[in-house]
């Protein structure tokens, strides 16, 4: 930070957090890629000059860290914390739905864009497999319960998955739809037909918030 960027700050220097770049920067990862997130227009977005931006952190590779350690203490953390919450078995798929759908503490957006990221860079895409690992081991723990063997459970939780992730392709729109759809997909990936509550309780919770 040269002097002049240091001067204009001060006057302001109560006026954003590091919180507030990582917020902004978070925003343009999604809508732009990790390519567009860059020091000087994301300061320009912000109306502040570049020395905000180093008032709080040392340089560009520390704000992209922090935006990794963002998504994973956002999404990661959502799935883990809802497929390993005490009650049913039904009560958590709809909570995994809901969220996959972006309706709670998740961000589908965020995940596309950051593994985006992480086909042009090596140190990303593994902290995305150690993620997916994560995630999927929430979800085994989800499914084990029915009574299935830890391989078979975990070829079903890959499987749900995999098949959420690759969701986000298709059509945003049809979101109102998928209570039906889900219906029929608790029996692919749990291996049991819902009884007719867990039915009712699936559809229901597919209603739009």
């Amino acid at each position: 930070m040269n002097m002049s960027d240091t001067i204009l700050y001060m006057a302001g220097s109560d006026r954003l957090s590091a919180e507030d770049w990582v917020e902004a920067s978070l925003q343009v990862l999604v809508e732009g890629g990790v390519a567009a997130v860059k020091i000087l227009p994301i300061a320009q977005r912000l109306g502040v000059t570049r020395g905000s931006f180093y008032w709080h952190f040392t340089s560009r590779s520390a704000l992209l860290s922090r935006l990794l350690d963002t998504w994973e203490a956002k999404n990661t953390a959502a799935i883990v914390k809802t497929a390993t919450a005490a009650g049913a078995l039904v009560d958590k798929y709809v909570a995994l739905s809901r969220l996959w759908l972006g309706w709670s503490d998740f961000d589908p957006r965020l995940d596309v864009a950051v593994r985006d990221w992480g086909h042009r860079d090596a140190a990303v895409r593994k902290r995305l497999q150690l993620a997916d690992e994560e995630r999927v081991a929430a979800l085994v723990a989800m499914i084990e319960p029915e009574g299935y063997d830890p391989v078979m459970a975990r070829h079903r939780a890959y499987a749900l998955y995999c098949m959420q992730m690759g969701w986000y392709d298709g059509d945003e729109g049809a979101a109102d739809g998928r209570g039906e759809s889900s219906v029929t997909y608790f029996e692919i990936f749990i291996g049991r037909a819902p009884s007719p509550a867990e039915r009712a309780a699936i559809v229901a919770g597919h209603r739009s918030p």
